[in-house]
This record gives C-alpha cells, sequence and structure tokens, in this order.
C-alpha cells in the first residue's frame, strides 16, 4: 500500500507537471512522390531490385571484411613482441 501510495505521488507530480507544457501541433505536407516511383518503377524493369540489393550486400561486406582486416593488422603490428 506504500508504494502504491508513493507510485501515484510520483505519477500525479509528473502528470501536474506535463499539463504544464502546451501541446505542439507539426503539420507538414508531403511532396507528392508519383514521379519517383514510377522512375523506381521503370528501373526495375532494367535492374531487377533482388539482384540490385544481392549486390549492394556483398560490396558492403567486402568492405566492412577490409576494414576489419586492417583494424586487426594495425593492433597485430602495434604489439611489440609478436
Amino acid at each position: 500500500m506504500i508504494i502504491e501510495l508513493l507510485t501515484g505521488l510520483i505519477f500525479g507530480l509528473v502528470d501536474l507537471l506535463l499539463s504544464v507544457v502546451p501541446s505542439v501541433e507539426i503539420n507538414f505536407s508531403m511532396p507528392d512522390t508519383t514521379f519517383f516511383r514510377e522512375m523506381l518503377g521503370l528501373a526495375d524493369y532494367f535492374f531487377p531490385v533482388g539482384t540490385m540489393i544481392a549486390c549492394i550486400s556483398v560490396i558492403i561486406s567486402v568492405q566492412n571484411i577490409n576494414f576489419i582486416l586492417k583494424i586487426f593488422n594495425f593492433i597485430y603490428k602495434k604489439i611489440p613482441f609478436i
């Protein structure tokens, strides 16, 4: 009961503090993306999306492996007794 009273008090204080803050409404209009979607659809005929995703993932994986190997070689060269 004491814990319930303390949590109710804390939540009441937080609610009181948040009720003082004014509400902010953000309204923005999104641009029309019809042309962009049509161009992506046309590009899909020439470059299939599945193939592009596979190619990009292979390129990113190779770059990450090269980066990790460079870090490993740097640390390996900094150890004086090896």
